[in-house]
């Protein structure tokens, strides 16, 4: 930007009659320009900095905010943050006296249908408002401020688990939180609103498919009688643990109710990261010793294993009995890149581990592959519907069998049945426990549910697996992968990647590839600390193997090799968002 261009755009945002003399604009472009002002849409990334396009925040200047440059060469601008905040008058906005909540104490409302955690009502100007208004907004967002001609209605929900923290979460209704906005903006002139991206932390619905609800704790006039409640929360009742509720459906609560903690203020998330990360990949490694159990690549650890330790003979049965008899289910869809709600195919792939239990792996893991039945169902009202932009579709190339072309509104059907499959032992109609396999189940598990399918609602689903992850904890990385990587990594031959069928069959024969190549290294590291340990030299490690062990140990990559099995499904944190793959695959895994 030329220098008169900058000159005549800093008049032109603010006011013509604003003295601009003594700047030099030849030099604005060298010199630290501290405008101590931002916009609120900055959030956590607002650095302070300026830059070209903190130009455009002047605009929200007034003249006689603008005081004199202590060097020729700055601007400052006043915080005006430092005056005493005269607030608009909101009277008429105050004094809502809310309709009574037909509940007593510990019971459920059944008017009050959406939710807020309380931590978004006090919480909101450090997690959600820039630096400027975010100084105004605080002295309103104290407890005893958020009382001032103000009722809560208080409601109470406990964690569906017994492990990590017991107390309950305190929520309010959802239309009380709004108006409490609608109060501020008046006061500040501003425009509070549910922050973009985390609208669900605001709205939350629950009870879906016997899952707890929210209790009614009690009305709140004060900050003293606030206190005076959350102390005093009654114990859990039947139904507040979900017992009824389906393992996905629980699980899918959990996360949500743990989503309420994620939003950190700048400065305390690098505390924390670690320790999410670490957890996050130890649960990746268990999944993983879990899905060996699953295949029979493991058995379930009855005491300290002594060996022998030998790599599998793939040539060969196990020889042990796949754990569970379970079925898994591998899906993959695909989307129209011009209408993400147009899903055009959907890919199941299946293998029942009865089928697999004295069968050979096979070289390259053959004699498996080949149990594995696929189908390809193309949405015959999107039949049209051909990606091309962002990545070449294959729907016309579906390589295991013949494309099915079936109704939108039937293929949630189609989804029920295939994974709520019914047992043919036995008569009695019970259905074998499911495994769902995805690559990067984020997406699918959406596309499913604009399906009509509510995978949650499945009570024989046992887990979820993601060849994502697993790849991951193979390879040491953060970042993610692409499924034709994983399968170049494990010899597996692929083409037509982008066919919904291909994809899926894919998928579950990586699930396979990688349950195979980490057991293979497990035992035979395994087999290496138990030669150590006959020679005497068990406990004499190098000062890099023993640098390297404590970096694997705190980022969770260690899951105490043979002497663990994975234990039983329990909530899987979803995913972070997936850095771009570039790194290569790392050796040595500890599972």
């Amino acid at each position: 930007m030329e220098d008169e261009e900058f000159m005549q755009q800093l008049r032109n945002l603010t006011c013509q009659t604003v003295d601009w003399s003594g700047f030099d604009p030849s030099k604005w472009r060298d010199e630290d320009i501290d405008w101590n002002i931002s916009d609120d849409s900055k959030g956590e990334n607002d650095d302070g900095y300026a830059s070209d396009a903190s130009i455009l925040s002047v605009r929200h200047l007034d003249p006689s905010k603008v005081k004199p440059s202590t060097r020729p060469n700055q601007l400052r601008v006043e915080d005006v943050t430092d005056q005493v905040e005269e607030y608009r008058d909101a009277s008429d906005l105050e004094n809502t006296r809310w309709p009574a909540v037909s509940a007593k104490q510990g019971e459920h409302d059944p008017i009050t249908e959406l939710f807020t955690p309380w931590r978004m009502v006090q919480e909101y100007p450090n997690l959600f408002v820039g630096k400027r208004n975010g100084q105004r907004a605080r002295p309103l967002f104290t407890l005893e401020e958020l009382h001032e001609n103000r009722i809560w209605d208080l409601f109470y929900l406990y964690r569906p688990s017994n492990e990590g923290n017991k107390s309950p979460i305190i929520f309010v209704p959802t239309y009380q939180m709004q108006h409490l906005l609608d109060v501020i903006n008046r006061k500040l002139d501003v425009e509070f609103t549910f922050p973009r991206g985390h609208q669900d932390l605001f709205a939350m619905p629950f009870g879906q498919s016997n899952t707890a609800k929210p209790r009614f704790l009690g009305r709140s006039t004060s900050a003293q009688e606030w206190s005076q409640l959350t102390k005093n929360v009654p114990a859990r009742k039947p139904g507040d643990m979900s017992e009824k509720a389906p393992f996905l459906a629980k699980q899918e609560l959990t996360r949500r109710l743990q989503s309420i903690f994620s939003p950190q203020e700048k400065g305390k998330k690098n505390k924390n990261n670690q320790y999410k990360r670490s957890n996050l990949h130890r649960t990746w490694g268990k999944n993983v010793k879990r899905v060996q159990r699953y295949l029979g690549l493991r058995r379930k650890v009855q005491s300290i294993p002594e060996g022998p330790f030998t790599p599998l003979d793939l040539t060969q049965p196990t020889g042990i009995e796949p754990e569970k008899s379970v079925v898994f289910v591998a899906i993959d869809l695909e989307a129209y890149e011009l209408d993400q709600s147009m899903i055009t195919e959907v890919g199941l792939a299946i293998l029942d581990t009865a089928e697999i239990a004295n069968v050979a792996p096979g070289e390259g893991r053959k004699n498996w592959f080949d149990l594995i039945k696929a189908r390809h169902i193309r949405a015959k009202e999107f039949s049209w519907a051909q990606n091309h932009r962002h990545v070449q579709g294959r729907a016309e190339y579906f390589d295991f069998g013949e494309s099915e072309f079936i109704e939108v509104a039937k293929i949630a059907s189609v989804l029920k049945e295939t994974i709520e499959v019914k047992s043919s032992a036995g008569g009695d109609g019970a259905k074998r426990p499911v495994v769902l396999v995805f690559h990067d189940q984020s997406a699918d598990l959406k596309y499913i549910r604009m399906l009509g399918y509510d995978v949650a609602s499945a009570d024989n689903i046992l887990e979820v697996v993601d060849t994502r992850e697993m790849y991951q904890y193979l390879s040491r990385s953060n970042n993610a992968t692409k499924l034709s990587n994983v399968c170049g990594y494990l010899d597996i031959p692929w083409k037509n990647m982008h066919n919904a069928g291909n994809d899926a069959v894919y998928t579950l024969q990586a699930m396979i590839g990688l349950a195979i190549e980490m057991r293979q290294k497990s035992l035979k590291r395994a087999a290496v600390k138990a030669q150590k340990a006959e020679s005497g030299n068990e406990g004499y490690v190098t000062y890099s193997e023993f640098t390297e062990k404590k970096d694997d140990i705190d980022e969770g990559w260690v899951s105490s090799g043979e002497q663990t099995d994975g234990g039983e499904p329990t909530y899987v944190p979803e995913s972070p968002a997936p850095k771009p793959a570039h790194e290569t695959p790392g050796e040595d895994w500890e599972l």
